[in-house]
């Protein structure tokens, strides 16, 4: 038992050392997700400089604000994909299970998932206005400040 208790207290002094920071500079944007869904993080360009045939999303300066801040931290993982197979992750209630019943040792799958939405955007441009309409940033956040919260 004491041997248990050691290793979680080693868990979090590690956690806290590597993503404290981080999580809590991104946190500022919990209010900020609380109060947006898809409809207000994006539009589609309205020809306002000139005709254009190609529909693309502009997207609100708070949600790129995110996505540039996010991108910086240790938070962003580049092998997200494998946290979704190994996972069997396939929608976004398998995505809000593993967030809602994440512990501590679950922080590569909480990694895991902001990266997919922060990173896939840079490809996808639906997929950053999809993080914030699913809710997927403002969980992943909470679950992280709660963590932190928690074992600070």
């Amino acid at each position: 038992m004491a041997a248990e208790i050691e290793t979680e207290n080693v868990v979090a002094e590690e956690f806290l050392r590597e993503y404290k920071s981080d999580i809590l500079a991104l946190s500022v944007y919990i209010p900020y997700f609380t109060s947006k869904g898809a409809k207000d993080v994006s539009k589609d360009y309205d020809g306002e400089y000139g005709a254009s045939s190609l529909n693309f999303p502009v997207f609100d300066s708070m949600l790129l604000s995110f996505v540039k801040k996010a991108q910086k931290t240790k938070l962003m993982d580049r092998n997200y994909p494998y946290v979704y197979s190994r996972n069997n992750i396939r929608t976004h209630d398998d995505e809000r299970k593993i967030i809602a019943f994440a512990t501590i040792r679950d922080i590569g799958k909480l990694r895991g998932i902001l990266s997919r939405y922060v990173l896939e955007g840079n490809r996808i441009a639906s997929r950053w206005s999809e993080g914030a309409e699913e809710r997927i940033y403002l969980e992943v956040l909470e679950k992280l400040k709660e963590l932190v919260d928690f074992y600070s």
